[in-house]
């Protein structure tokens, strides 16, 4: 597989979970994005960013591929992931947007699947694929076995 960084946002555990799954499938490294102040329902909710800890969108430039891994808020992404997505340069890259939420119905996953890929896009990247899954309810752990599944489904489907 090409050179492949996952980059991804996680509160609850479930996003951990699954970029550490695929990470571990596809041999490829994660980074995940770490607030100095944590992001609120309310700035997701606007589509605002948070601050993060050191400049991670300059650590995906060796990277061809990116994954995307972000729990979905207040119906949108997160805002860590909004702030990485501002500021990476996407030029050259192939990228694969990976949502993860609390309804079973996967509502509003294609709206902040199409958010995340203007931004993309916007950047000169080009998005490959995108996938909603299914995590936790709010504040919850879904459980390894759970996630397990659905990132094999994943793969299966690339």
């Amino acid at each position: 597989m090409d050179k492949t960084i996952i980059v991804f946002y996680s509160k609850d555990n479930n996003t951990r979970t699954a970029a550490s799954i695929l990470g571990k499938a596809i041999g490829a490294r994660a980074l995940e994005l770490k607030e100095i102040k944590k992001g609120s329902f309310i700035q997701a909710l606007f589509k605002k960013g948070s601050r993060l800890v050191g400049s991670p969108w300059s650590e995906i430039k060796p990277y061809s591929r990116i994954y995307l891994m972000s729990p979905i808020w207040a119906s949108n992404g997160v805002p860590a992931m909004n702030t990485f997505l501002d500021k990476a340069d996407f030029t050259e890259k192939e990228v694969i947007i990976v949502t993860l939420q609390q309804f079973e119905d996967l509502k509003n996953s294609d709206k902040v699947h199409e958010h995340i890929k203007e931004k993309v896009a916007k950047s000169h990247g080009a998005v490959l694929h995108c996938h909603a899954l299914l995590g936790g309810k709010m504040g919850h752990f879904a459980g390894e076995d759970f996630i397990k599944e659905q990132v094999q489904k994943l793969l299966a489907e690339e």
